[in-house]
């Protein structure tokens, strides 16, 4: 019997590429045939862990990285906002036709579309294909009870009034998007598409299967689409490393500002070097998510050094705590390895991740990295005892199977 065909597709960024990677090595192991079509920087982490790669030729030069890597925060600015959709959907529509030749040639029975990658969806349905969406931020999906995302990081209440704010912020959401669509409706036009089918289901999202990386456990209370399986998060770097020169003494912290955001972690050395003048009792080591730059560390004082990059779900045991800004990898890998966090959201999804960190127990935020709210939450968070209900989330993050659930959502679609 000829193995079912399975075409995972996503971005070449660490934190959407690397959940996938998971998925199609447990797809691979189950004898399904798997493609996994990326970036060509991406193409040498696909081919250690013995899986085919194909690079979209579209994806030449990092253009998806020129748009999501900004020179400043977005945030809900609506210029940048339309300028950051108008540059997606143009790398959209060359992505779909691209995609469209490949599988016209070699059909994939099952695509499988990290949440960014919506041209694949979109060249899917042009096929004829099913597809699977997966989506690293679950609460990114629109609903109809519960706490708005993309707000500033609101967190959930029981009295009326949260009810009514609640139900003002979708509406606000909603607005935003039917607004933005209607800037760029002629660039929709020419893909086919629009942001909502027409039964006010998010057209980016695969209607048959969407796969969160999350946990239950984690989220607010809301109302999740009927297609929706939550099968627990997936963060692990397919390169491992080895254990790094650490300065000596403890408590160990690490302090990582995740793969993106350049301007973000432009003050970064000099921030870990100010934290570290003011608590000489810890050990500050800092990541600054370049998986490419080499693995030396640079020495920022006697007690913190500064490392292009470390993996999360590899490194975390080797810390005591970690300061974090709010991306999904880092805030699941520090969840399942039980280690407290300090998050400083600074854009995108980060302060809704911020919101649950604080209210399920699993740490603190602050608003900026060198700060004393950063000192004085640091030494909260290392405290015996500090967060309690950690260790039960840790539990739950282990109790789930992500690659079996697939598994089972795959042969649901297309049979094993």
């Amino acid at each position: 019997m000829i193995p079912k065909r399975i075409s995972f597709v996503a971005p070449p960024f660490a934190g959407h590429l690397n959940p996938l990677l998971e998925l199609a090595t447990a797809a691979a192991d189950a004898g399904y045939q798997v493609t996994v079509v990326t970036g060509t920087a991406r193409l040498a982490a696909v081919a250690t862990l013995g899986l085919r790669g194909v690079a979209l030729p579209c994806l030449a030069g990092q253009p998806m990285e020129r748009i999501a890597d900004t020179e400043r925060r977005v945030g809900s600015h609506p210029g940048r906002l339309l300028d950051q959709l108008r540059r997606s959907l143009t790398l959209m529509a060359t992505a779909r036709d691209e995609l469209s030749a490949l599988w016209h040639t070699e059909p994939p029975d099952l695509v499988v579309a990290d949440s960014v990658a919506a041209a694949a969806g979109l060249a899917a349905h042009r096929l004829g294909l099913p597809w699977i969406t997966t989506i690293a931020t679950p609460f990114a999906l629109e609903c109809r009870r519960g706490v708005p995302s993309y707000l500033g990081g609101w967190s959930e209440g029981t009295t009326l009034f949260h009810r009514l704010r609640d139900a003002a912020g979708r509406a606000v959401v909603r607005g935003v998007k039917r607004s933005l669509a209607m800037a760029v409706r002629r660039q929709l036009a020419t893909l086919e598409t629009g942001v909502y089918r027409a039964d006010g289901s998010e057209a980016c999202y695969s209607p048959t299967a969407i796969l969160g990386f999350g946990l239950h456990e984690l989220e607010f209370q809301r109302d999740w689409p009927a297609v929706f399986r939550m099968i627990g998060p997936c963060f692990r770097n397919p390169e491992p490393i080895g254990m790094p020169s650490l300065p000596p003494g403890g408590p160990r912290v690490l302090v990582t500002l995740g793969t993106h955001l350049p301007w973000a972690k432009a003050t970064l050395a000099d921030d870990l070097a100010w934290l570290a003048a003011r608590r000489p009792n810890l050990v500050l080591v800092g990541s600054l998510g370049m998986a490419a730059a080499g693995t030396d560390g640079r020495p920022l004082a006697a007690n913190a050094v500064l490392f292009p990059f470390l993996p999360y779900a590899a490194g975390l045991p080797w810390f005591d705590a970690v300061i974090h800004h709010g991306g999904a990898g880092i805030t699941y890998a520090a969840i399942a390895a039980g280690k407290p966090a300090v998050v400083v959201p600074h854009d995108y999804d980060q302060f809704d991740y911020a919101a649950r960190v604080v209210a399920k127990g699993a740490g603190l935020r602050v608003a900026r990295l060198r700060s004393q709210a950063t000192l004085t939450a640091l030494d909260r968070v290392l405290a015996p005892a500090a967060l309690p209900a950690l260790a039960g989330l840790a539990a739950a993050a282990a109790r789930y199977r992500p690659g079996a659930a697939f598994l089972a959502e795959v042969a649901q679609l297309v049979g094993s």
